[in-house]
C-alpha cells in the first residue's frame, strides 16, 4: 500500500490488539468507543463522509510509519 501522502482524517489502521479499525492519528486505549470502529462503513457514517473516502491502512504500515518495525524485517517489533 505505501502511504506518500500525509494521513488524512479519514484515514484509519487495522489494529492488531483489538482487531477494530482506528483513525490514523489515534494512540490510546483500544477501548475507546469513539475512536474504534468495525469497518469503513461505521466510521463514514459516524463523520458523515462517504465510504470510498475512507483509506484503511495495515497494522504493519502503522508500527512502520512510528518506527517501530523496518519494512521487509521480520514482524517483531519488540525485538
Amino acid at each position: 500500500m505505501g502511504n506518500t501522502k500525509p494521513p488524512s482524517h479519514s484515514q484509519l489502521y487495522e489494529c492488531g490488539i483489538c482487531d477494530c479499525l482506528h483513525p490514523w492519528h489515534f494512540f490510546g486505549d483500544c477501548r475507546d468507543d469513539s475512536n474504534r470502529y468495525a469497518d469503513e462503513e461505521a466510521f463514514a457514517a459516524r463523520h458523515a463522509i462517504d465510504p470510498m473516502a475512507v483509506e484503511v491502512f495495515s497494522w504493519e504500515e502503522r508500527l512502520i510509519a512510528d518506527g517501530l518495525l523496518i519494512k521487509g524485517e521480520p514482524n517483531n517489533p519488540t525485538a
